[in-house]
């Protein structure tokens, strides 16, 4: 049988992720195993870079950090709690009390209860990140780019806020991973989720929450689990205060989200403002079910000429189709009461789109009774299949609100919420010929009219992957498993090494799926391993390159200059297979990828070592041109050839003023220049001279910029 819980961990620091734009304002962790990537942030107030990205794999290194900046959806999640007639620890019965967390604690929100007249905040508790096995190290060129591979995963996610054990390995975990994470609202009300997600191939686009919400009284803490009050540093008084046998009445709670359909798509498309679309719909009324969830998904510029639907770029570096993504997320199952657990079709039971903040933390002060009564109405809807502009023209960046309530919680009842993100779209090879087809019409009428239906039919995808969730929560599985679990794939090899020998690239990976048993059975079901690779970028396309038993692969079909990027996964025989009986299934990519480096695996060339050699060095290509597309994935990057083992290049504009120094020390016969100067700047057209200095002699030519 399947543990939801064994707690293993390390009492340790959480990291703040920080950077141009507030991609965390606390710890993060992150479900990175399936297709859609999703966050969670120690605050509550999660998102903000990456979150609900699709599909996944989309990853950037400008300042040495992984963001998850290409295909993030929302800007920020959050949450709210009500209720009524709340007797506070001062003895005060306030009519209504709110409680809650949504972007930031910018307006100083306490979490922890204060006698004031608009809401207050959540406390966060604790979080933590589970996984069957320690992450898999994976080394390219003998260097280790997980740094919470192996030993290190319970030593990962360090940084300036302590707060509870926060990584652990449970082998029972009833998926490969998932994160705790439990908070609480100022009336005594505790909830606690679990965030599950898959790399099973049918169940890799949605993730699930399980939401339990306790009426436990824990106001601020219990001694020896006293949280940061980030960003407080002092205690509240009375600290701990527990609301003995408390009852709460007209108890709502209420999940938002803002969406923002692809930073990168807002910054490199052709449109850049906010054109995302929210509304409301059923996607299970034709099985009679009428329950509401919120979609959303990138629509067209309102007032331009020519259509924009999924942003196509208008940056030659990426001529593809940014904002892809269909996102929908609502509850499949919500009890009736805390007492009958009958699945309630009729929650949420209001739903209403607002614009970005009006009803979060700050901006506009709202009461108690003004938050409450705005968003916990019984049987007050958004109109279904209604995109918010044709209700509210002014609403230009729409916050979906799904309100589960009233409910009446006695002292230490709980009710249960399963609450799903779903994602659907198009592919990334549709993704690549729709981009290029608008690119090269220069966006032409008659082109975005013939992609707009291909975009729509993401309307279709996600409601498809809704489906096969609501089978995970509420279908009939064999054996009478429980939900959450699906079959399993086979785990990940716990090491990867990706190394140039010479002119080739050897992979090689450590044998641990080949003797582990299908998680559910106990049975041994492996059948072999696969390598993928792509070619040039991490995020591109990538072809299976080898399929056997054996644990390592010699690729020769490589070329020098160009950067490649694998990933290794074991596959099954499809025995085990519950679900599908006899289909194969193949683990999850983002394992055992070296896709989380900066650059890929580069073969090497012989350094020449006679100096009448030296007249052959070049640099390819010359000219460079930003509109080409000598090194697919790196735009801004030339490559100097039939070098010697170790030398100094120096870089001059045409008029001698000094440009970038490199240090060749390699023993390889390439060099590799992404045309940034010293100080980081990149070069602009010109006719470039080079110098090359080396125990062999010296070689002087020059190479032409065309921005």
């Amino acid at each position: 049988m399947k543990r939801l819980l064994i707690i293993t961990g390390l009492c340790l620091l959480v990291f703040v992720l920080l950077g141009e734009m507030a991609y965390a304002n606390t710890g993060m962790h992150f479900l990175r195993i399936g297709r859609l990537w999703v966050n969670a942030e120690y605050d509550g107030a999660e998102g903000w870079g990456g979150q609900y990205a699709w599909p996944g794999g989309r990853v950037l290194f400008p300042e040495g950090g992984i963001r998850e900046l290409w295909g993030g959806n929302v800007r920020k999640t959050g949450s709210l709690a009500g209720c009524k007639n709340w007797k506070a620890p001062n003895g005060e019965v306030f009519p209504f009390w709110t409680s809650g967390m949504y972007r930031t604690y910018d307006y100083d929100y306490k979490p922890y209860w204060v006698n004031q007249s608009h809401q207050t905040a959540l406390m966060p508790v604790t979080q933590i990140l589970y996984q069957r096995w320690p992450q898999p190290n994976v080394f390219v060129n003998g260097k280790n780019i997980t740094p919470d591979g192996g030993d290190n995963f319970l030593n990962a996610h360090q940084g300036d806020f302590q707060h509870d054990k926060n990584t652990a390995v449970d082998p029972n975990l009833i998926t490969e991973r998932a994160i705790k994470s439990v908070w609480r609202y100022t009336m005594g009300v505790e909830f606690e989720r679990w965030l599950y997600a898959y790399c099973t191939p049918k169940h890799q686009d949605y993730a699930i929450m399980n939401i339990k919400l306790t009426n436990n009284g824990k106001v601020f803490g219990l001694p020896g689990e006293t949280p940061v009050l980030w960003p407080y540093t002092a205690e509240p008084t009375n600290w701990p205060y527990i609301l003995t046998n408390q009852k709460i009445e007209g108890f709502w709670w209420s999940w938002f989200c803002n969406p923002w359909n692809s930073r990168s798509g807002r910054t490199y498309s052709i449109s850049t403002d906010n054109d995302e679309v929210g509304e409301f719909v059923a996607p299970f009324a034709s099985q009679g079910n009428d329950r509401r969830f919120y979609l959303y998904y990138d629509g067209d510029k309102p007032g331009d000429s020519v259509k924009d639907f999924g942003d196509p770029s208008k940056d030659e570096r990426w001529i593809e189709i940014l904002s892809p993504a269909w996102i929908c997320q609502g509850a499949l199952y919500a009890p009736k009461s805390a007492k009958d657990k009958t699945n309630d079709l009729t929650q949420p039971n209001s739903t209403t789109i607002k614009q970005e903040r009006d009803y979060d933390l700050g901006r506009v002060v709202k009461t108690y009774k003004d938050q409450y009564e705005a968003l916990f109405q019984p049987g007050v809807h958004w109109q279904l299949d209604t995109p918010h502009r044709d209700l509210a023209s002014n609403i230009t960046i729409p916050t979906g609100y799904t309100s589960f309530g009233p409910y009446d919680l006695e002292f230490g009842e709980s009710i249960q919420i399963d609450y799903v993100i779903a994602a659907g779209g198009m592919s990334l090879e549709q993704c690549k010929y729709w981009g290029k087809r608008a690119w090269d019409s220069k966006y032409s009428a008659a082109v975005m009219d013939e992609l707009e239906p291909v975009f729509k039919a993401g309307r279709d995808s996600v409601f498809k992957t809704l489906r096969m969730a609501d089978w995970n929560i509420n279908g009939v599985k064999a054996g009478g498993r429980s939900k959450y679990d699906v079959p399993d794939p086979p785990r990940p090899p716990a090491n990867l090494w990706v190394t140039a020998e010479g002119p080739k690239i050897k992979v090689s990976w450590s044998d641990e799926p080949r003797n582990d048993p299908d998680f559910d059975t106990g049975v041994k079901d492996f059948a072999g391993y696969r390598v993928y690779r792509a070619t040039g970028a991490r995020d591109s396309s990538y072809y299976k390159v080898y399929e056997g038993t054996a644990n390592e692969f010699l690729d020769a079909n490589v070329a020098p200059g160009y950067q490649y990027f694998y990933y290794v996964v074991a596959y099954d025989d499809g025995s085990q297979n519950w679900q599908d009986p006899g289909v194969s299934l193949e683990g999850g990519r983002w394992y055992a990828w070296t896709g989380w480096a900066p650059t890929g695996c580069q073969p090497k060339t012989e350094a020449i070592t006679d100096a009448s050699k030296l007249k052959d060095i070049r640099v390819v290509p010359n000219p460079y041109s930003a509109a080409g597309k000598t090194y697919p994935g790196e735009m801004d990057k030339i490559v100097f050839t039939g070098l010697p083992g170790k030398c100094t290049i120096r870089i001059y504009t045409s008029s001698g003023n000094f440009v970038h120094k490199i240090e060749h020390t390699d023993g390889a016969a390439t060099e590799d220049w992404d045309l940034r100067t010293e100080f980081n700047q990149y070069i602009v057209s010109d006719v470039y001279i080079y110098t090359v200095e080396s125990d062999l002699g010296n070689h002087v030519d020059k190479f032409i910029v065309v921005r």
